[in-house]
């Protein structure tokens, strides 16, 4: 029914309407649910489908009920093709970005705004494509840790999203277990109320928090009616990769209007790195880059009606911002003796469909020959080719950790395990980066969960091991010790145990005195 000329053309009606990039991979998924709703709206033939969509993208002003009936089944469809899955605080890096320095940064302006002004400080943030609520509900939470006297402020949290059904649930503000899958136990049990298998979201968060339909792509703004316009923070992640190039580029230009001077935007990494930032300052902190619109007024800037993407002017920039402290301070917890650089274990790759893309070889073949900088810089142009390419995030990560700056190589882990929560080698670096920086106890956490993930990994059980008696956990200790001598014995002397194929079981068995 749907043959590859129609495939084609409702593809590009649907690039049209909401942005959505339909890549080759996708078009067979997408073929199902067209026949689905076909179906369901009991039509013979993809022209008479692709017919209702038309009406309701080439007259968006007009009522009636033709176009009611095309603008419904809109929302039926998206639905069906826009991933609505989020969770609490994803992200760690850039929450903590958010909390130590862009926050506290924008509160302290606007008090000093609303002092000049003798009026009640206001600070407004946007979460686009916000999905369940998770997002804004965090930018909540964290707000109210930071605010003392949040009762002297005018706080606007809005959210939108393209689908009516996750807003219903965000208004809901009730959640499963699984929303919470990288939060700490103390948050869930600060801000929710447990019913059931569900928590309830204590009424004084959500109502922080205000929720629209927006269609980032089609609907116009800034827009005073929405309250999109002069804010201080947009937030719109795990969008931009859906986007085809000419969405993203409208969407940036309508977003840098929404600000206010000064104002950030925060996308997810990589997301935009191989597009045109527009007019937007960039900055780069260890736990993400972050774009900021040019502080200076545009002599025709307006509220709305704005004209399409005009070429960028000469702007002044920001002045320079102090850079984070790259290392946090080490605890008191005593270090361990640590290998420099850390061993990376031999984890055999699993089937790969894709081509490497041309710079992979590039960034490994500069890793070898310890050029770190040139490996991290090659890497970053792989991720913007595949933003999901784990093992450069891994590479750049490893790179930062050689280079001693262990609070970036940090963040690059934790970016590859937002993609591949189960991937090996990224929690084996996490785990040598927490005890380099003296987190014995989150070291020992990441450790015990590789142990769980590959329990057939012998450099997990010996790290444990070493962990254990320094703590004068000598029976731990010794049990962890075991079951690495029983995993090497089991494997032939000759097999590489780390990356580089330096360290091999025998030598392992060696330096533990075993047979």
């Amino acid at each position: 029914m749907f043959n590859a000329d129609w495939v084609q053309r409702f593809s590009s009606l649907i690039a049209r309407h909401t942005g959505l990039l339909i890549r080759p991979q996708d078009e067979r998924n997408l073929c199902k649910k067209l026949e689905q709703r076909l179906l369901r709206l009991g039509l013979s033939s993809a022209s008479q489908y692709y017919e209702l969509l038309r009406l309701g993208v080439d007259n968006p002003l007009t009522v009636d009920r033709q176009t009611n009936a095309s603008r419904r089944e809109w929302k039926a469809l998206i639905r069906r093709l826009v991933v609505t899955e989020s969770y609490f605080f994803r992200d760690r890096g850039q929450f903590e970005l958010l909390r130590s320095r862009l926050l506290p940064e924008i509160l302290v302006k606007k008090r000093n705004i609303a002092a000049q002004q003798g009026q009640r400080p206001q600070l407004k943030i946007w979460s686009a494509a916000c999905a369940s609520g998770e997002e804004p509900y965090s930018l909540a939470m964290v707000l109210w840790e930071l605010l003392s006297d949040r009762d002297r402020w005018d706080l606007q949290i809005m959210g939108t999203d393209i689908n009516d059904e996750s807003l219903a649930h965000a208004r809901r503000g009730d959640y499963s277990a699984w929303s919470f899958r990288q939060v700490d136990a103390s948050v869930r049990r600060q801000y929710f109320q447990q019913q059931g298998d569900r928590y309830l979201l204590n009424p004084e968060i959500r109502r922080l928090v205000s929720f629209k339909r927006l269609n980032l792509v089609s609907d116009p703004f800034p827009d005073v009616n929405l309250n999109l316009y002069d804010l201080d923070l947009i937030l719109c992640r795990n969008v931009f990769i859906y986007f085809n190039q000419r969405a993203i580029e409208q969407v940036l230009d309508k977003f840098y209007h929404s600000l206010g001077m000064g104002g950030y935007l925060i996308a997810a990494h990589a997301e935009l790195q191989s597009s045109n930032h527009h007019r937007f300052h960039s900055q780069l902190f260890p736990q993400s880059v972050v774009y900021q619109r040019c502080d200076r007024l545009e002599p025709h800037s307006q509220i709305s009606g704005r004209s399409p993407i005009a070429p960028p002017p000469r702007c002044q920039a920001p002045p320079p911002t102090t850079p984070l402290t790259v290392l946090s301070q080490p605890s008191t917890a005593v270090p361990l003796e640590r290998l420099a650089p850390p061993v990376m274990p031999k984890i055999e790759p699993g089937p790969s469909l894709k081509a490497e893309p041309p710079h992979w070889q590039e960034a490994c073949r500069h890793f070898q020959a310890s050029a770190y900088g040139r490996a991290i810089h090659s890497a970053e142009r792989v991720l913007s080719e595949q933003p999901r390419h784990v093992d450069a995030y891994l590479l750049i990560a490893r790179a930062y950790a050689n280079l001693g700056e262990y609070q970036k190589a940090v963040y690059y882990c934790l970016q590859a395990l937002e993609i591949d929560s189960l991937a090996v080698g990224p929690h084996y670096l996490l785990a040598h980066l927490y005890e380099a920086q003296g987190n014995i106890d989150r070291a020992k956490q990441v450790l015990k969960k590789i142990v769980y993930l590959a329990p057939k990994m012998p450099l997990a059980y010996l790290e444990l091991a070493q962990i254990y008696r320094l703590e004068g956990d000598l029976r731990r200790a010794t049990h962890m010790e075991g079951s690495a001598v029983k995993l090497l014995r089991s494997l032939p002397p000759s097999t590489p145990m780390d990356v580089d194929t330096q360290l091999t079981a025998g030598d392992l068995l060696q330096q533990l005195n075993q047979p």
